[in-house]
């Protein structure tokens, strides 16, 4: 061990000492994780989607004029279907009445006699607008604007910009944690969100503004789950790692389940937007409980800062502390600014840079199939809430698993065996999308490439945020996330390609998407009984002596291996013995 790993050694031990000493597994790491890693995320998980939802195009058709004795038409028949509407292959390869375009007929007069149009007869786009099927929906902006049809791509388009401002975000707010904070960056991020949903309710008339402001409602989506979890996992215990990222998870799937059935006993989308995203103003009221994680304060220097932190950490878990400035700035001196450069510095060395574009690609292959799955299950038929239920309710059985999966196999193999078992999974439903009577089939085996693909999600979150040194922890999470939203916006173009052309494009496009994440994942190191890196150039040498082929476990418990341990370890205890 060189001297200047001995230091920053000697340095992280008596911070992790600190933080045993005013409990590091107490009421506050407890109540911190409930108020803003599960019920936070639940209310922001709702205001994450809430937009995609309301964006789901419902059956429509060609609205056909009063007939001669003002009589409405009865769009239920078959017989008025045929007579209407040009007959088309749609995207499950039947053979169905048009849903965009008409006959170009006199219809008064070819109602009265009933007269089948003949293949001379030419079609045109909907001329007196569009009926819509009401079962699920009363308003959304589809239904009150028709972005059906030759506007279809309006609704898709959003959701690419939507991908677009995630990029941005976590570009801009992901650097920002570790420069000015993780905290001010999470009270930014929940304004942003809440204002952007709610003001797009009076902007659907206008496509380009209701485009923007769903562009600045997603800006701090990832942050806003980043921040709340890098504090926790910094102010808490090791061993509780995988825990509190699954805690977050189980937030996120209540969200992601409650929301849908909200939209669906709403039925009108303006009052959902307000439902699902005013809320999340509540989390500026728990002062007492929002804190700036005292390991980042203290690697920047604010020792002031951190003790005050420490202090309400200790206050709720009623152990004693009194530490002084100087007495902190001893135990835990800070080290020498080493100078990064945000994303830069994540190829500043070929190990690193190595682990850096693994993760991207890993990063790519998950969330391409993730949104791409989200968006088919409101376009798979049958009811859009029930599919996006029960494609949100599976999260927590395949994050549970993941937990368990991820603390005895690791998180590698967890995350390239999730990633095979997925593309093993969309093999069905692509031989049997076509066949007439197996919607129901369908509909479970996109579920179960859904649970596989949370797997991948919960380890890769867990190697993220462990492979990354303290500094660039944030940046590095938050640089994966932007480059594989900036792929995930083909995915709304997937589904378009599959709901215009053919379904079972989609699933084949996962399949070779998801297979290429099985074999970059297994070359990632693993993490798990690791401990986090803390400077560069520990993240340099992260993993570079494990085995391919070895499963981790848990090392025995040594003594410390330096002097300087020792000796700050005996100063802690002295400073904390009880008066």
């Amino acid at each position: 061990m060189t001297s200047d790993e001995s230091e920053n050694a000697g340095t992280d031990a008596a911070f992790d000492r600190i933080m045993e000493s005013i409990d590091n597994d107490g009421p506050f790491q407890r109540r911190y994780n409930i108020i803003f890693n599960v019920i936070a995320v639940l209310f922001f998980a709702m205001c994450v989607v809430n937009v995609l939802l309301v964006l789901a195009v419902p059956e429509h058709r060609c609205h056909i004029p009063a007939t001669v004795n003002k009589t409405l038409n009865d769009t239920g028949s078959d017989q008025w279907k045929a007579t209407v509407y040009p007959m088309e292959i749609n995207s499950r390869g039947e053979y169905v009445p048009s849903s965009c375009r008409m006959y170009n007929l006199s219809y008064n007069e070819h109602i009265l006699d009933s007269t089948p149009p003949t293949n001379a007869t030419t079609s045109v786009s909907c001329l007196y607008g569009y009926d819509y099927d009401r079962t699920y929906y009363d308003r959304t902006p589809v239904t009150e604007q028709d972005w059906v049809c030759d506007r279809e791509l309006y609704g898709t388009n959003v959701f690419a910009f939507v991908r677009v401002s995630e990029v941005c975000g976590t570009f801009i707010l992901g650097q920002l944690g570790d420069r000015i904070g993780r905290l001010p960056v999470y009270l930014f991020s929940i304004v942003t969100a809440a204002v952007g949903r709610v003001l797009s309710i009076f902007s659907a008339h206008n496509y380009w503004l209701f485009a923007v402001l769903a562009f600045i409602g997603s800006f701090s989506t990832n942050t806003s789950f980043q921040s709340p979890l890098i504090i926790v996992m910094e102010i808490s215990k090791d061993a509780n790692r995988a825990a509190l990222s699954l805690w977050q998870l189980v937030g996120w799937t209540a969200g992601v389940c409650l929301a849908p059935l909200i939209l669906w006993a709403m039925r009108d989308w303006s009052w959902f937007m307000v439902v699902t995203a005013l809320p999340c103003l509540l989390f500026y009221c728990f002062p007492r409980y929002a804190i700036e994680s005292p390991r980042w304060l203290a690697s920047q220097g604010r020792y002031r800062e951190c003790l005050t932190q420490l202090r309400k950490i200790a206050t709720v878990n009623g152990r004693p502390f009194e530490l002084t400035e100087d007495q902190l700035k001893t135990l835990v001196p800070r080290p020498e600014r080493e100078k990064t450069y945000g994303i830069a510095s994540l190829f500043s060395g070929w190990h690193i840079s190595k682990l850096t574009c693994l993760l991207l690609l890993s990063w790519i292959c998950n969330t391409i199939p993730t949104f791409t799955l989200f968006l088919l299950s409101l376009q798979m038929g049958g009811n859009p809430f029930l599919n996006n239920f029960w494609q949100g309710a599976v999260e927590l059985p395949a994050y549970l698993l993941g937990q368990l999966c991820c603390d005895r196999l690791g998180r590698r193999f967890t995350n390239s065996g999730a990633f095979l078992a997925a593309t093993l999974a969309c093999l069905p439903v692509v031989l049997l999308i076509h066949r007439p009577g197996t919607e129901l089939y369908v509909t479970m085996l996109a579920i179960v490439v859904k649970f596989f693909v949370c797997i991948t999600y919960f380890a890769l979150y867990l190697q993220s945020v462990e492979l990354y040194p303290t500094s660039l922890r944030q940046t590095g999470t938050s640089f994966g996330i932007i480059v594989s939203n900036v792929f995930g916006a083909v995915g709304p173009y997937i589904v378009y390609l599959g709901t215009s052309r053919d379904l079972r494009l989609p699933f084949v496009a996962m399949a070779l998407i998801m297979l290429v994440g099985a074999v970059s994942s297994i070359f990632l190191p693993e993490t798990l009984h690791q401990k986090l890196p803390e400077t560069m150039d520990e993240g340099r040498q992260f993993g570079r002596d494990q085995r391919f082929w070895s499963i981790p476990k848990r090392p025995p418990p040594t003594a410390a291996t330096s002097r300087t341990i020792e000796t700050e370890l005996q100063e802690l205890q002295k400073l904390h013995k009880p008066a």
